[in-house]
């Protein structure tokens, strides 16, 4: 008899049938249903229906249940798992499912892996978690939870290498320091936590703590704790005081979102030691003095956005060398000087560029025009003269008349495929649903190398 299904990708519809149960022998059931991986599920893998029926629990040898990103729906109860004693892996995310257990319900089972994101678990923290002393990955994200973490819980994170608990309704302040086991992944944003930003216990490799109630400065020690990181985002808070120098300390870092907040004083210009830095969000904040030409040096930067902030001065010269930018967005600041005309020739792959409501002048260079992947191009409320060059064909087209400007530029945005709003949320929208599933896919890859043991 069957041992392992394994029915991922394969366009599957319809229900699960009861008579799954009478596979007895079963050790291995996937059918999960996204059909590409590193980014959302989309339409082209499995799209099951139905209800996961009471016979599962007669699988009493099964080790893995996967059976996510499907369109299944139904109260999941104690007595789906009741003979499920040597589960390894739950995994029922991206579906539909209720879960209604006892108060006192202590599973039958001890597993590593544990994904049950989108499934109504509150309101209430899972007490029937703190059992579950063997759990490595652990993702709890849009899962209708109010209210306070348990104390109980800090006794377990020690020990995972992941916990997602974002988009909840989570509250309170966080220990600290926090306790994590080295180089761990931790979601933790979008809830209502308040209080300072806790420090952890060991170095992380991500830390995302966003939209939530944290207040005071952000650790002056901070950049020590995530020398190894590749992920930072305490943006949407209400922290204050300046951007510790700590954070030249992120040798590995890859994206640094520190935007709406309430952050005073000037970029640190040690943010130029993370070489490997390519998202840096500062906007909306209070934010002054000048751009520190060493963010030159941050070759592999993608993505700079310093709007809403008080920053002065112009633009450096070393943005020569950030070849691989595809957004830049200085707008709402209190930049000066003409634009560079070097701009043209140095952002072959840039799609966004605002420089709107600063303090620029001087005739635009006509070098805007070999801006080849340009999608949008904000130069709205400045003291530009002079007339749209030539050489920038279509966009001539689309130029109304601005009346700080002395010159023929769009009043809100010269737009080349479409408009700033749409391109620009189309881009933020896209980055945030990769970032949020990237942890779901890193465990799924260790779920696979286990599944070989």
């Amino acid at each position: 008899m069957a041992e392992y299904i394994n029915l991922e990708f394969v366009r599957l519809h319809g229900e699960l049938p009861a008579t799954i149960g009478n596979m007895t022998s079963l050790r291995f059931l996937h059918l999960f249903g996204s059909g590409v991986e590193g980014g959302l599920p989309s339409s082209t893998g499995n799209r099951l229906n139905g209800s996961l029926p009471d016979s599962l629990r007669q699988l009493s040898e099964l080790s893995h249940i996967d059976v996510s990103s499907n369109n299944l729906t139904g109260i999941i109860t104690e007595v789906h798992f009741s003979k499920l004693s040597k589960l390894r892996l739950l995994d029922l995310s991206f579906n539909s499912f209720i879960l209604n257990v006892s108060s006192d319900w202590v599973p039958p089972f001890q597993v590593e892996f544990l994904f049950l994101r989108s499934c109504r678990l509150g309101p209430s923290f899972p007490y029937w978690l703190k059992s579950q002393r063997a759990v490595e990955y652990l993702d709890f994200s849009n899962a209708s939870i109010l209210g306070p973490i348990p104390n109980w819980f800090w006794d377990l994170s020690g020990s995972m290498y992941h916990f997602n608990l974002s988009f909840n309704q989570l509250q309170g302040q966080l220990p600290n320091p926090l306790n994590v086991r080295a180089y761990a992944w931790i979601d933790l944003s979008s809830n209502i936590f308040e209080g300072s930003i806790p420090l952890p216990s060991f170095p992380l490799y991500q830390l995302a703590l966003s939209n939530n109630e944290f207040s005071g400065p952000i650790p002056e020690t901070i950049g020590e704790y995530l020398s190894y990181s590749s992920f930072l985002s305490l943006s949407g808070n209400q922290l204050s005081g300046s951007i510790p120098e700590s954070v030249g300390l992120m040798f590995s870092i890859g994206v640094i979102d520190l935007s709406r907040n309430y952050l005073t004083g000037r970029i640190p210009s040690s943010i130029a030691n993370s070489s490997t830095l390519q998202v840096l969000d500062l906007q909306n904040n209070n934010l002054s003095e000048e751009i520190p030409s060493s963010l030159g040096d941050l070759y592999n930067l993608r993505s700079l956005h310093l709007s809403n902030n008080k920053i002065s001065g112009e633009i450096p010269l070393s943005f020569m060398s950030l070849l691989s930018l595809e957004t830049l967005d200085l707008g709402n600041n209190s930049l000066t000087g003409k634009i560079p005309p070097w701009f043209g020739d140095r952002f072959p792959y840039l799609r966004i560029l605002s420089l709107r409501s600063n303090r620029f002048s001087g005739e635009l260079p006509s070098s805007l025009s070999k801006l080849s992947s340009l999608q949008v191009l904000d130069l709205a409320e400045n003291d530009f003269n002079g007339s749209v060059p030539p050489t920038f064909g279509e966009l001539q087209s689309m130029t109304q008349v601005q009346k700080r400007n002395r010159i023929s530029v769009p009043y809100t945005v010269i737009a080349i495929r479409r408009s700033w709003w749409d391109a620009y949320m189309g881009y933020v929208d896209k980055t945030a649903e990769r970032l949020s599933y990237l942890g779901h896919i890193v465990a799924r890859r260790c779920r696979n190398n286990l599944k070989h043991n």
